[in-house]
């Protein structure tokens, strides 16, 4: 984390309290709540507490005769404002994604009260960063999987190279079948990396393409990817494209 303060560290020395220095307001957008538990949490928020972890979510809260209350995070390079949202209590509130495969066990942040950088005054945890020797609020946060409907990333940073997953019984012989390899159910076949849990890397070549696992002799879509296609005999697969 410190090498990530240490390249904001000439902006953040302007951002102690000492300093008293008022930046512009945050104009970062509210995002809506779409978990049903979260959203009745922080409507009915009556008084700012201590972070807490709910749904996935950092939760965050001040209270007191704000016009206005964000978040910025250290591993961010606290250069993305996150606004709080009063709820109808008057309470700020921010619900903030925690990062998928977050493995420190904790997330820095900064508070910036009606434009003014601070720590935040609902929690008590604090960390001391020694590239600038400036205080940070502290939130433990778990580590969370992203082997989600959803949430995974196919395609690695390369955006060709596709990372299948597959969790089975342990044992097994599984394979990829697609249009790549004219369905073929023995060419692609995967290595079991820890029990129950197997994997292959393909590079992919441009365009659209359509993908099954083949498992104890069964074709299945990939669990962790929501694109699926029907092919003329009715069977459901897994589509992928490749920008």
């Amino acid at each position: 984390m410190a090498a990530v303060v240490a390249m904001a560290a000439a902006s953040l020395v302007l951002w102690a309290e000492g300093e008293g220095k008022a930046v512009a307001q945050p104009k970062t957008a509210g995002r809506v709540i779409e978990n049903l538990n979260l959203h009745l949490a922080l409507a009915g928020m009556k008084a700012a507490e201590a972070p807490r972890v709910m749904e996935g979510e950092l939760v965050l809260s001040a209270s007191g005769p704000y016009r206005s209350v964000a978040a910025a995070f250290a591993h961010e390079g606290f250069v993305k404002l996150h606004a709080y949202e009063r709820n109808r209590q008057g309470i700020f509130v921010l619900a903030y994604p925690i990062p998928l495969k977050w493995e420190s066990g904790s997330l820095e942040y900064r508070v910036i009260i009606d434009g003014v950088w601070t720590l935040d005054p609902a929690n008590p945890e604090r960390v001391s960063d020694s590239a600038t020797g400036l205080e940070l609020s502290s939130a433990a946060v778990p580590c969370l999987s992203d082997l989600h409907l959803g949430l995974y990333r196919i395609l690695g940073d390369d955006g060709r190279t596709a990372r299948f997953i597959f969790r089975g019984a342990k044992g097994e012989s599984v394979a990829v079948c697609g249009d790549f390899n004219n369905w073929d159910p023995f060419i692609h076949a995967m290595r079991e990396t820890s029990p129950g849990v197997y994997q292959l890397e393909l590079p992919l070549s441009q365009g659209r393409h359509y993908y099954d696992f083949v498992y104890r002799g069964e074709e299945l879509p990939d669990p962790l990817n929501p694109a699926k296609a029907a092919t003329r005999d009715g069977k459901e697969v897994s589509v992928l494209v490749v920008e």
